[in-house]
């Protein structure tokens, strides 16, 4: 269960340019086809546009295939209104995103609902982030996720979670994109991550020919300012939800990863417009196979653990 504590005042706290389902629809048929209509299965570019629907059709001129411009995105089969899916990613951009509970108060749906929504999003934003691989000046950590400095035994760290954080690094030293993996899903053990996990995390996560890659694996020798992210990522979490199970702890992580990397590199716009084209590039996934996907990622976990 995800408990959250967001203090957003209301819906109006942040201000929307979609006002309407044909603001939103318009939106996402210009980002699907910004050169104009193109048939999904025999690529011609004349059609005739069938709005006698909620949601248009585009009737390809030369086949007769009616493309709808959701399908193959987040919004495909959805059942709530396009302006409440635009309202929940605008929020879910907020320096520390937002809790289910909180989104289904401002948006006024269930919280099944909300929790759903927000989780089909992650989803999207860690298929896509698992398309971007880390390359250049790359440092890899072996480090403990909610682990607290101000607590110098193991036995007194009853969530620390090891983890593999990897990030590019700038010209002045400062971590640019991160990556953070968990490693075990056995909190409070005093457990770290060992070379073959460190080697697992750059073989899946590093662009090794194009990098220069400097590991960490010693918690005494660590690169501090990566430490530093993957605390700064337990705090942010601590903020918006308060208590998080580890079934989908890694989802939340690729969550605050992606998001910081947006917020760091684009403006206001620029970056709702790239989580905009990450939701039409990846197909929505059901309720039954998100819960199946963290279930299964869970125990694999463990298994290796």
């Amino acid at each position: 269960m995800e408990l959250g504590m967001n203090t957003i005042s209301g819906p109006s706290s942040i201000s929307s340019r979609f006002q309407s389902e044909a603001d939103c629809i318009e939106a996402i048929i210009s980002m699907k086809w910004p050169n104009g209509f193109v048939c999904p299965r025999c690529a011609y570019t004349e059609c005739t546009r069938l709005s006698s629907r909620r949601l248009p059709l585009f009737e390809c001129g030369r086949c007769g295939y009616q493309a709808s411009p959701l399908v193959g995105t987040i919004f495909e089969r959805t059942h709530l209104p396009l302006v409440k899916w635009f309202r929940a990613l605008e929020l879910f951009l907020l320096p520390d995103g937002i809790s289910a509970l909180r989104l289904s108060q401002i948006i006024e749906v269930t919280y099944k609902t909300a929790w759903l929504m927000l989780h089909k999003i992650r989803h999207t934003l860690s298929e896509c982030d698992a398309q971007q691989l880390l390359s250049g000046d790359v440092k890899v950590n072996c480090d403990q996720y909610a682990y607290d400095s101000l607590r110098y035994h193991p036995v007194a760290q009853p969530y620390a979670t090891p983890v593999v954080a990897g990030c590019t690094v700038t010209e002045s030293g400062e971590p640019e994109r991160v990556k953070i993996q968990l490693i075990s899903h056995k909190r409070g053990d005093g457990q770290r991550a060992n070379k073959h996990d460190v080697a697992a995390f750059i073989h899946k996560h590093v662009d090794v020919p194009t990098s220069t890659v400097q590991s960490f694996p010693l918690a005494f020798r660590l690169y501090l300012p990566l430490r530093t992210e993957v605390r700064a990522a337990w705090n942010s979490l601590k903020r918006t939800y308060v208590a998080l199970g580890l079934t989908h702890l890694q989802a939340y992580l690729n969550e605050y990863t992606v998001r910081r990397y947006l917020r760091m590199s684009f403006s206001e716009e620029a970056m709702r417009q790239s989580l905009l084209q990450m939701c039409l590039s990846i197909p929505a996934i059901p309720y039954r196979k998100l819960i199946a996907h963290h279930q299964n990622h869970f125990m694999a976990i463990n298994a290796a653990a």
